[in-house]
């Protein structure tokens, strides 16, 4: 077996160049496997791991006119029952609310208000029952129990909610902790939300419980349908049935049903998109590598034919040549076990701690251990395939003593039509490919900001007061003779939606927004682009161009621009105040670059909150060419304030926007290593295809020199009929991708007909061939015409 292993590795003298491109793509190729496989056996499951129900589940939220998904009422939950498919539904809602625990008072606890339906609807694990519901007992989340332990047990631990005790149950497994990425501390009957009705409604409360969108509903079908089919059902049922009188109504808002249990589309609908990106690349990618090898061994063939049918003509069996053939592989096939786990658990790690996908998958995402092994035993297999393919094509032909490699006229027919299909796919994958690592470039085009902006993140150890000054608020403010600009938060971190906002005269109910406090100078030294240019005031407001088309949606303006001088009552933690719309820029970049814009408010830096306002250190940016220096004289300030107060580096703002898409980073790196190595795969694979074709007619050429032919005009007949099949392979994958656009728009939303790319990649490939069908000609008619006839 050593001596197989060792012949075989020498077999690759003067090509280990080729061997190390091979067996890399092999291993980045059966990695990428592995990752895709386990990351679409994920997404194949539409409800958590912790859902014990087997029926076909839906989702029923409401969406604003971003595409964000927003709570809906249970009215609107209660309604869908109606519907002929459905068996059942069931709420939450999901709020922050202060709770005592012990003696101690702590605000911002998420409690999941649950509805009796749900237990039974969801099969949820125990320790839910329907009893548990009725006695009015709550169930805690493992980290909130894990929190507030004591030494006594979980019977000593005592829960105040409104003045009144809550029973505990027991304590929930760990992945119930979050219903999508909203987390639940908390699981408590509904029933108390009765507690906390407004005095107007005390009347009616259930009026107020049922008519106000606060809830996400879920609905148990009969048998499977589609969401589309439910959506529109249930779009004409409630618009024939009245809503109750004296309750809320929002019309701004729009139902959505949605597959399964998720609360998540938007984030499932990027990493489907991503995970489909992925395996349209790892196919082009695989077929290159196949391509590769085949092209590889065939050259290996051409010099080991009369070898192999010597040791078949002297009696060796074709069964112990084979697996000789596979021994001399083994060294490859070991790189590729070893290598391609490592790097898929290096990779899956790191995807794993990339926001998006550790918000969307609760359990995180694991690296499967079988799905592994078949990723590496597929790759295996492939490699083998294509590598004994020539060989056993020469085990099959008699042994001769004359010429070998010759090929009759039907023979070089069949290999321009093997070549004409090779370089049709190479085309496409190479138009493919632009195309995908194009559009993921484009993305961080969208940035906007200054790329002399750096950020700079305060540090708080320990209680801070911190009084700004006027000139500070208003832009003024100068370090080291440089502009400072001030925020209330990270550029990229705006948090919770703290505020509320609500059109002055309008009566429908407030609803949430995204804010941020920024000094006067912040959008200029930022170089935000303005739509209608204001300079921020205490008693103006600017807005971003999504928060104006919702304004206009909600005032029925028939132009956004319109909204300009409309007054809004902001209101958050006992505050409320009114200010004038005075200013509209253009949407940034704040929830990273695949989110969808939100409604943001820009107000001046000097009305937050007072209650807060003297605890919150600002960002502070700057265009001061030396942050060392500069941060060294901002943390002289900063110690002048209070020794609890620092700051450090953030770095450019530009890469901090960027780094809020680790996965579309990831993505694009990916690709672009992909293109990277399907372009020397191309290379190598055209070369040794191009030298083969070139070595069975070696004996022709040697007859034409012989005869007074031009070593020149047989290298240009060579190009000239590569060329035609190259123009020829053009036609045919421009029309296959013309074919495959509408499902390209579907799963990826790329348009693969982008002219100027599918221009670039055919021009490239032609060069390519040119280049290729030249050297590899004029390397075999270097020699003399005896030495042809001979070789």
């Amino acid at each position: 077996m050593l001596f197989d292993i060792l012949y075989g590795w020498r077999k690759w003298r003067g090509q280990r160049g080729m061997w190390l491109v091979l067996i890399v793509s092999l291993c980045l190729f059966c990695c990428l496997i592995g990752f895709s496989s386990n990351l679409i056996w994920m997404l194949s499951s539409d409800r958590p791991q912790w859902v014990q129900q087997k029926d076909p589940l839906t989702t029923i939220v409401n969406q604003d006119h971003n595409g964000n998904v927003q709570p809906i009422s249970v009215y609107d939950i209660e309604l869908l029952q109606k519907l002929p498919a459905i068996k059942n539904v069931a709420s939450v809602s999901i709020q922050s609310a202060a709770l005592t625990v012990g003696l101690k008072d702590i605000s911002g606890v998420n409690i999941g208000f649950y509805s009796k339906s749900l237990i039974e609807l969801l099969a949820m694990p125990k320790p839910f029952t329907q009893k548990i519901w009725e006695e009015k007992q709550v169930v805690l989340s493992s980290r909130f129990y894990n929190q507030y332990n004591t030494s006594k047990g979980i019977d000593e631990l005592t829960l105040y909610y409104k003045g009144q005790r809550l029973p505990i149950a027991g304590v929930a497994l760990p992945s119930m902790a979050k219903i999508g990425d909203r987390d639940i501390d908390i699981w408590v009957p509904d029933s108390y939300l009765l507690q906390d009705v407004p005095t107007m409604f005390a009347e009616n409360p259930e009026l107020y419980v049922k008519t106000k969108g606060s809830h996400y509903g879920f609905a148990q079908l009969s048998r499977a349908h589609s969401a589309e089919q439910l959506q529109q059902a249930y779009r004409l049922l409630r618009a024939q049935t009245p809503r109750p009188q004296g309750g809320f109504v929002d019309s701004h808002f729009t139902p959505l049903i949605i597959d399964g249990m998720e609360i998540k589309p938007n984030e499932r609908l990027l990493i489907q998109k991503q995970s489909w990106v992925l395996l349209v690349l790892l196919l082009c990618f695989g077929f290159i590598i196949c391509s590769g090898i085949v092209s590889a061994y065939m050259q290996q063939s051409i010099v080991r034919r009369a070898e192999i049918q010597l040791k078949v003509a002297l009696g060796g069996e074709r069964r112990d040549i084979f697996l000789h053939l596979v021994r001399e592989n083994l060294l490859t096939l070991a790189v590729l076990a070893l290598v391609s786990p490592v790097l898929g658990i290096i990779f899956t790690d790191y995807v794993a701690n990339i926001p998006l996908y550790k918000i969307y998958f609760d359990g995180g995402l694991s690296f499967n251990f079988w799905l592994w092994i078949a990723a590496v035993f597929v790759s295996a297999g492939l490699f083998l395939l294509c590598a004994q393919m020539p060989m056993m094509d020469a085990m099959s032909s008699h042994f001769s003593r004359g010429r070998q490699g010759q090929m009759d006229k039907k023979q070089v027919l069949m290999s321009q039509f093997i070549l004409l299909i090779q370089l049709s796919v190479i085309i496409s994958v190479i138009i493919l490919s632009l195309v995908l690592s194009f559009t993921e470039w484009k993305k961080y085009q969208k940035i906007n900001i200054s790329q002399s902006v750096y950020s700079f993140k305060p540090v708080v150890k320990g209680q801070l007061s911190l009084s700004l000054s006027a000139e500070q608020f208003k832009g003024d403010w100068q370090v080291l003779g440089s502009e400072v600009a001030l925020s209330s938060t990270m550029f990229t971190d705006l948090g919770a939606q703290r505020l509320s906002y609500q059109v002055i005269g309008q009566s429908a109910l407030a609803k949430p927004i995204n804010s941020l406090y920024v000094s006067s100078n912040f959008f200029d030294l930022l170089g935000i682009n303005s739509i209608l240019p204001s300079r921020l005031t205490a008693n103006s407001l600017v807005i971003n161009q999504t928060m104006a088309y919702q304004l206009a949606e909600e005032l029925g303006l028939a132009n956004y621009r319109s909204v300009k001088g409309i007054d809004i009552e902001v209101s958050g933690f006992f505050y409320t105040k009114q200010f004038k719309v005075t200013g509209i820029i253009e949407d940034q970049l704040h929830f990273g670059l695949n989110q969808s814009p939100k409604p943001v408010l820009y107000l001046h830096l000097s009305e937050q909150n007072p209650l807060y306002a003297h605890r919150v250190a600002p960002v502070v940016y700057t265009k001061h060419a030396n942050q060392q220096l500069f941060l060294s004289h901002l943390n002289d300030w900063a110690d002048l304030q209070s020794s609890a107060l620092g700051y450090q580096d953030s770095g450019s703002l530009v890469r901090q926007i960027i780094s809020t898409d680790p996965a579309g980073r990831l993505l694009f790196i990916t690709s672009s290593a992909m293109a990277l190595m399907i372009f020397l795969l191309v290379i190598f694979t055209l070369y040794y295809r191009f030298q083969f074709t070139v070595k069975v007619q070696q004996m022709k050429w040697a007859i034409l020199l012989a005869v007074g032919a031009e070593k020149m005009s047989l290298i240009m007949q060579m190009i000239k009929i590569n060329l035609i099949l190259t123009g020829l392979a053009s036609t045919f994958s421009v029309c296959l991708l013309w074919i495959l656009d509408s499902q390209s728009l579907k799963l990826l939303g790329v348009s693969l007909l982008q002219p100027l790319l599918m221009c670039t990649s055919i021009i490239i490939c032609m060069l390519i061939v040119v280049s290729i069908t030249f050297l590899a000609s004029r390397k075999t008619l270097k020699h003399s015409i005896s030495e042809l006839l001979r070789i």
